[in-house]
């Protein structure tokens, strides 16, 4: 592992070395063992880590809301669309899950219970390949 692949790795895993994939962290160790820039970096590193612990999570400002509200580009959809969605953690689930119910309903009603031959044969192109893996595999 080079300087600059530790550096990259520092910043997709952090400076707790633990919480590396052992491989990784291996590798590190060895760089450790013999780069100072390296070192400087885990210091660094570590030296962030510990001033975002630091940080204390704060609320929005109370004018912040109603001013992205006014700003946002409804496109004809009436005004209470957005603030509905936006103000509750369940409601974007619950918008979702109304979706693909929709999708899954109109499905069900376009396709109704009965395969067509097409069905049969979209489905057969589909999966195709997924049979010939499987029938490749030795036993």
């Amino acid at each position: 592992m080079t300087d600059d692949e530790f550096e990259d790795a520092l910043d997709r895993w952090g400076a707790d070395l633990n919480r590396w994939p052992e491989r990784e962290a291996g590798k590190a160790r060895r760089v450790l063992a013999v780069s100072r820039r390296a070192r400087r970096m885990l210091t660094a590193a570590r030296s962030l880590d510990e001033q975002l612990r630091g940080l204390r999570d704060h609320a929005p400002p109370a004018y912040l809301e109603p001013r992205i509200m006014a700003r946002l580009d409804t496109n004809g959809v009436p005004g209470w669309v957005f603030p509905w969605i936006v103000r509750g953690r369940w409601r974007p689930a619950l918008l979702a899950l109304a979706v693909g119910a929709g999708g899954f309903l109109l499905g069900q009603s376009v396709a109704g219970p009965e395969y067509s031959e097409l069905t049969e044969e979209v489905m057969t192109l589909a999966f195709s390949d997924l049979y010939a893996e499987v029938n490749d595999v030795a036993p």
